[in-house]
């Protein structure tokens, strides 16, 4: 599941980034190349928590199977496209395929642990935020070496070996009955107050990578340069993710870690922008962790339910983060990183609804949960 997760990753990271270069290919207007983020935001927004309830349900080995379908049929569409219009359409399919995906494979790293949750999803996000730096870079040396459609090609042949591994190696099972049965957890902070941290932690997201390279360039970084601080911010993220689990700081902390480094970001200064990267990456992966592991411990028999939630709020945050920063900023970049660290900083008094205190360590999952 490790790979699985991985390679997934790697495939849509390949997809995300060749799909605008191609709509630029097709002569995309600015609108239309703005679009394709929001079919798949669209997608992602709401897909995920009908299908966290449907893996709750059914055997998840199948819905795996459709969502690498889904993807290698995307990826075929993506090499054959000859207008903008398509690749918009394919977005939003390539946002249901993740939809599936996602809320079906997290519950699967929680019951075959055998240890705690948060070492369990630490080899998780640690796997996927791998995939997550290498698409990236795949993708652009497909493109100069072999053409701006060679990244959907590979993602196709990817996608397919996906689906061989998952039909494969995958053991089949339905989850478990007895939906419902809560796992006490005196410590949690209830899923309502989780579910308004991810949408904002999802608009923390977006906005950075909506806005970051834009401002990088303005403020005197080259092209290559802003690449490495993106390559450094993965790097940092999965740093983080490898230590979130002896981790003890509180939720709070963390949201105003990330509140400074997007303050540091907004400055336009070199030095502060790097920095700014750094801590901005690694506090919003300490507050993913935390997120993920308090969710997927709340319902221990609606694990896809709680997965779906988790993803689908983050969803909400993606697309609606860039609007709200764009309104914000004016003509200013700076002020799209100001208004990030705003909503960063605000989240901290939903924290006085939990139930306990905010940094409590997660409980052992036991095997058969």
């Amino acid at each position: 599941m490790l790979f699985l997760s991985f390679s997934a990753q790697l495939t849509m990271d390949m997809i995300a980034m060749a799909a605008p270069l191609l709509a630029l290919s097709l002569s995309a207007s600015p609108f239309e190349i703005g679009l394709l983020a929001t079919s798949r935001g669209i997608a992602y927004a709401i897909f995920p928590f009908f299908m966290g309830r449907l893996s709750d349900r059914v055997d998840r080995k199948p819905m795996l199977a459709s969502s690498m379908s889904i993807y290698a049929a995307v990826a075929i569409l993506f090499n054959l496209s000859k207008n903008p219009i398509e690749l918009i359409a394919l977005r939003f399919f390539e946002g249901l395929a993740m939809s599936i995906f996602w809320p079906t494979i997290e519950p699967l790293f929680v019951k075959g642990g055998r240890s705690k949750v948060s070492e369990s999803l630490r080899w998780f996000n640690l796997s996927w935020g791998l995939g997550q730096i290498a698409g990236p870079f795949i993708g652009g040396i497909l493109i100069t070496a072999f053409g701006i459609r060679s990244p959907f090609q590979s993602a196709s042949l990817l996608a397919i070996a996906n689906l061989a591994l998952i039909i494969g190696a995958l053991p089949a099972g339905a989850p478990s009955g007895d939906l419902g049965r809560a796992r006490p957890d005196e410590g949690a902070l209830p899923p309502s107050s989780l579910i308004f941290i991810n949408v904002t932690l999802g608009a923390i997201l977006s906005i950075f990578f909506a806005f970051f390279p834009a401002l990088g360039i303005r403020a005197g970084f080259s092209a290559l340069e802003v690449g490495s601080l993106l390559l450094l911010f993965g790097i940092a993220r999965l740093a983080a993710f490898h230590r979130a689990p002896s981790m003890k700081m509180g939720l709070g902390p963390r949201l105003g870690l990330a509140s400074l480094g997007l303050i540091l970001i907004s400055t336009g200064d070199r030095a502060a922008m790097c920095l700014g990267a750094i801590t901005t990456s690694a506090a919003v992966s300490l507050i993913y962790a935390y997120s993920i592991e308090r969710m997927l411990s709340a319902m221990e028999d609606r694990l896809g339910s709680m997965a779906g939630a988790f993803e689908g709020s983050l969803g909400v945050g993606f697309m609606i983060g860039p609007l709200l920063a764009g309104l914000f900023a004016g003509g200013s970049l700076s002020n799209a990183f100001l208004a990030a660290s705003i909503l960063s900083a605000a989240a901290i008094p939903a924290l006085r609804f939990g139930k306990g205190p905010e940094g409590r360590a997660a409980r052992p999952c036991s095997p058969n949960a």
